[in-house]
């Protein structure tokens, strides 16, 4: 598969916005379009699953020669991709009480019950409110990741086309839409009132959105100047929506909002030369994302715990914030480095091994 480093910077920059969410939160005192800026942040998630749905489509064209994928070997490798990452974190947190004893750090987990424990193995906690919030934290965007490669057989068949893809992104928007105010009012949705965004029908049209995007890509090229306005035409668009209140839902899902914008400023990334927005640090944080994603919840928690509130008084609101951001994306950059290469990168390579194994086995019964 061809290397293409803005994918790469892209998932750097989802990550970046879903840590400095949730540095914000606690900083409520942060001038409110600061605040505001701050917690949009968890739109990076919105940016995941677009960089997620307009990678799979472009592994896959060009390694199926026909639209029929062998589903045998594209779940072996999605499951090795994320699996042994996510159930290290899972008993990591799992563990976290006997840790939390010994340094008494407050955290916000839920108790572990049978029915969390097993949504939470087998990626399904997005699927019931009382499951939502699962054993590993964040655990619903990934539950939504699972639940769309279950969906991506399906949609390679059907989505072939730029207009395809508009289509059947604008249907499941609506679709959305339609659900929200059908189940608003209504058992269990007025128990977890945040359900209603973070289930799969929700996310989908997110997911279609990388799809039509890699659909663009793939059928346009612009000139050099084009792609420099996309990408400074799209950044005002993110600037604009970031410092407008933060909603979980909303007539229009801001979300979605979001979701075009961030289509807009990949397609601009993909095609401007230079090493400013493309950057490989960047690059790097987006390879080592998955794991920084799931280590800088507990990372954060540390960095809470040993923040002292005069702190806040001494050297301002604003300053101990942003040092709470970078001492978290720091140490979980660290953390991931090192997961990120002793499992990770062996999950993936383990998930490879099985295939071909399954492919070899499978010649020698041709050939006898």
């Amino acid at each position: 598969m061809q290397k293409l480093g803005f994918l790469d910077a892209l998932r750097g920059y989802a990550i970046l916005g879903v840590v400095l969410t949730h540095a914000t939160r606690p900083f409520q005192q942060l001038p409110d379009w600061l605040y505001q800026i701050g917690i949009q942040g968890s739109r990076g998630v919105q940016l995941f699953f677009i960089v997620s749905a307009f990678t799979l489509f472009y592994s896959l064209e060009r390694y199926m020669t026909t639209r029929q994928i062998p589903l045998q070997d594209f779940y072996t490798k999605r499951f090795f991709r994320i699996a042994p990452m996510f159930y290290a974190a899972l008993l990591f947190y799992l563990s976290f009480d006997w840790i939390n004893a010994s340094i008494g750090i407050s955290t916000s987990y839920p108790d572990v019950t049978l029915a969390l424990f097993l949504s939470t193995l087998a990626f399904s906690n997005v699927l019931h409110p009382e499951w939502l919030f699962s054993l590993v934290p964040g655990g619903w965007s990934i539950s939504n990741e699972f639940l769309f490669y279950l969906c991506v057989p399906l949609l390679f068949k059907l989505v072939k086309t730029i207009r395809q893809g508009v289509v059947w992104t604008a249907a499941t928007l609506m679709l959305s839409i339609v659900l929200h105010r059908l189940t608003e009012q209504s058992q269990p949705f007025l128990d977890v009132r945040s359900f209603s965004f973070y289930w799969f029908p929700n996310q989908l049209p997110i997911f279609l959105m990388g799809i039509t995007l890699y659909l663009v890509w793939r059928d346009n090229t612009w000139s050099t100047r084009s792609y420099r306005t996309m990408t400074i035409v799209s950044i005002s668009l993110l600037i604009f929506l970031g410092v407008t209140p933060f909603d979980v839902y909303s007539a229009f899902p801001k979300h979605a909002l979001f979701g075009l914008a961030f289509c807009l400023f990949a397609l601009g990334l993909s095609g401007i030369p230079g090493r400013i927005l493309n950057h490989r640090v960047m690059q790097y944080i987006g390879q080592i994302s998955f794991s920084l994603y799931l280590v800088h919840f507990f990372v954060l928690d540390v960095v809470k715990h040993y923040m002292k509130d005069e702190w806040v008084q001494q050297y301002g609101t604003a300053t101990v914030w942003m040092s709470t951001f970078l001492v978290t994306l720091i140490v979980s950059g660290i953390i991931a480095s090192v997961t990120y290469q002793i499992i990770e990168c062996p999950g993936i390579q383990l998930g490879r091994s099985l295939i071909r194994r399954r492919q070899e086995l499978h010649q020698k019964k041709q050939t006898a």
